[in-house]
């Protein structure tokens, strides 16, 4: 009979166990610390008994093979931590929740936000009819049959080739049919333009 006593016990003990790693396969927390050369983060977990601060996490990329990519999180952005043994030392940062701190940066239902860091975004509208990408007040928006660029100033570097169309300055033709009126016919060339 104690025989049977003992198998009942360490059963009970194992499923306890097992319950307890269950729970703690997918958790939520917010990022307190950020080590961005090392891909790590600590997170601050609220859902046990008393505030926990994990260790050193590794955060999951979109991609990290041939193609790779770099989003570190920030502090106070809300994550989910995944652990395959449900105990914190295999444990890495899946993904991000908004949260009343860090909301939506959109709340369109045909905006899609590609990137949004600071007073820079990448926004694709309209099942992809427009992209537009914001950085301070400079914006470079592409359409289907135009592209604009709206900044105070605007430099280009390097040879500079525009074919087909027209081409004009403040409404005026600067382009390859515009004339000169005033000008006499002749062997020379006018002055540079002043």
């Amino acid at each position: 009979m104690s025989r049977l006593v003992t198998i009942i016990d360490d059963l009970r003990r194992r499923v306890a166990d097992l319950e307890r790693r269950l729970r703690g396969q997918t958790r939520t927390g917010v990022i307190v610390a950020v080590d961005p050369a090392n891909g790590l983060a600590r997170v601050q977990l609220q859902d046990g008994d008393s505030p926990f601060l994990t260790g050193w996490i590794p955060w999951e990329e979109a991609a990290a093979g041939a193609m790779k990519t770099h989003t570190p999180p920030s502090v106070g952005q809300q994550v989910r931590l995944f652990s395959e043994s449900g105990d914190l030392v295999d444990a890495t940062i899946q993904g991000s929740l908004n949260s009343d701190a860090n909301g939506r940066p959109s709340g369109a239902g045909d905006a899609f936000i590609l990137a949004s860091v600071g007073g820079a975004s990448i926004t694709i509208t309209g099942g992809g009819s427009q992209a537009v990408v914001t950085v301070g007040a400079a914006t470079l928006t592409l359409d289907p049959d135009a592209i604009t660029l709206d900044a105070a100033t605007i430099t280009l570097r390097g040879n500079v080739a525009a074919e087909g169309g027209s081409l004009t300055h403040n409404g005026t033709n600067v382009g390859d049919t515009h004339t000169h009126g005033g000008i006499t016919a002749g062997p020379s060339s006018t002055g540079t333009p002043e």
